[in-house]
Parts: C-alpha cells; sequence; structure tokens
C-alpha cells in the first residue's frame, strides 16, 4: 500500500470511529435522557396521587355528612311524632288510668320499633360505604401505584439486560416503548379516577337514594303506627283491634 492509500484508509477509519463514537454518545444520550424523563414522570405521578387521594378524601367526608344529615332530620321527625304522640296520650282527659296505660305500653313498642327501622337504614347504609368510599377509588389508585412500582424495576432490568456498548439501539426501543405503553396506561387510569372523585355529585346516587327511600318508609310507617296508638286514646280502648 503507497504512502497516498495508507492515509486514505487512515482518514476512513478515523473518520467511522469518530460517526460511531458520535452514535453512541447520542445513543447514550439518548438513555439517559428516558431516564430523567422516568424519573420526572415519577414524581409528577406521585404528586398527582396525592393530589387525588386528598380530592377522595374530602370527597367522601362532604358526602358522609350528607348522609349523616339525612339520618339526623329523619330522627329529628320521628322524635317529634313521639312527642306528639306521648303528650296527646298523658294530656287526654276522656280516658282512664287503665286505658292510658295501654296506650303508653303501645306507644314505647312502637316507638322502640321505630327506632329499630331507623337503624337498619343506617346499618344498610353503613355496610355499603366501604365499597363507595374506599374500594372504588383506591382499587383503581393501587393498581396505578402498583404498575408505577414495577415499571421502575422493569426500566432498571431493561438496562441490565442489554450491552450497553452493542445493544444500544435495542436498550432505546424497549425504553420507547415502556414509556408511550405507561403514558398510554396512566392516561386511561386517570380519568378513571377523575370519574371516581365526582362519583358523588349526581343526586341520584344510588346510595343516597336508597337511604333517603328507607328513611321516608320509616318515617312514614312510624306516623301510621303512633296513629294506631292514638286511637285508643280516641276509642277510649273500647274498640277491639
Amino acid at each position: 500500500m503507497n504512502r497516498s492509500s495508507y492515509r486514505l484508509a487512515l482518514c476512513a477509519t478515523f473518520l467511522l470511529y469518530v460517526s460511531v463514537s458520535s452514535t453512541a454518545n447520542e445513543q447514550l444520550s439518548a438513555i439517559v435522557q428516558y431516564q430523567e424523563w422516568f424519573s420526572e414522570y415519577a414524581s409528577i405521578l406521585e404528586e398527582t396521587m396525592q393530589i387525588k387521594r386528598q380530592g377522595n378524601s374530602n370527597a367522601t367526608l362532604y358526602f358522609n355528612k350528607e348522609l349523616v344529615k339525612l339520618l339526623a332530620n329523619a330522627t329529628l321527625e320521628m322524635r317529634s311524632i313521639d312527642n306528639t304522640t306521648e303528650s296527646a296520650i298523658r294530656q287526654a282527659d276522656t280516658i282512664d288510668e287503665s286505658c292510658r296505660r295501654l296506650a303508653l305500653e303501645q306507644f314505647a313498642i312502637y316507638s322502640a320499633k321505630g327506632q329499630a327501622d331507623l337503624q337498619e337504614c343506617a346499618a344498610y347504609t353503613a355496610g355499603l360505604l366501604d365499597y363507595w368510599t374506599y374500594e372504588r377509588f383506591y382499587g383503581i389508585a393501587n393498581i396505578v401505584h402498583r404498575e408505577a412500582t414495577e415499571l421502575t424495576h422493569r426500566v432498571g432490568l431493561i438496562l441490565e439486560q442489554f450491552n450497553k456498548i452493542t445493544q444500544m439501539d435495542n436498550i432505546l426501543e424497549v425504553l420507547s416503548e415502556e414509556y408511550y405503553a405507561f403514558n398510554n396506561f396512566n392516561n386511561q387510569f386517570q380519568n378513571a379516577l377523575n370519574l371516581e372523585l365526582v362519583r358523588f355529585n349526581a343526586p341520584n346516587h344510588p346510595l343516597r337514594t336508597s337511604l333517603f327511600d328507607c328513611l321516608d318508609m320509616t318515617v312514614t310507617f312510624h306516623q301510621l303506627y303512633m296513629d294506631y296508638v292514638l286511637s285508643y286514646v280516641e276509642s277510649a280502648c273500647n274498640t277491639q283491634y
């Protein structure tokens, strides 16, 4: 090989080395960039989940207050019915003491029944609260947390699995797939969490509706029971029941 040819070969080798080295540096830089993206993604996701967990707590607290208010209103209505009934029995001047005692005994029985019915409404609602206030939201939130944790583990395995010198392309391809796959997954689940945060907003929410209907029926029947008790007073305990 003459000197001119040698120089050309040496120059070509140098240029090839520079090209390969430049490509390798670019690929290494891209890997570092992906690592930074994953790290930023994890931090942003954790902040987002903290905000949504707090949002769920606030929504749950407000909803529980609504349910307690329904129970309180029904309790006050029934207490008013009881007070009116007992007062009518005690103040009635058309019955003797024997009839009064009988009417008060019936009053005590149906008053206790009304309280038991009220407690059944509360117990039934309490039995469903865990599902509506905890399981629904955290069932999704826990999936997001688990997938984010597993993603960090998978990225570590990717960097260990491939040779960083000879398999740069493979590393970048898998990192890219992982990043965009998790991004799509997270977007879908964040949308689902957003829907969960407003799950109590509907006026006809099934738990609110079922409690309202149960309490309304309880108060209605309690009034009928007390009307029945007062019929003892009206008939001076002479009517057969």
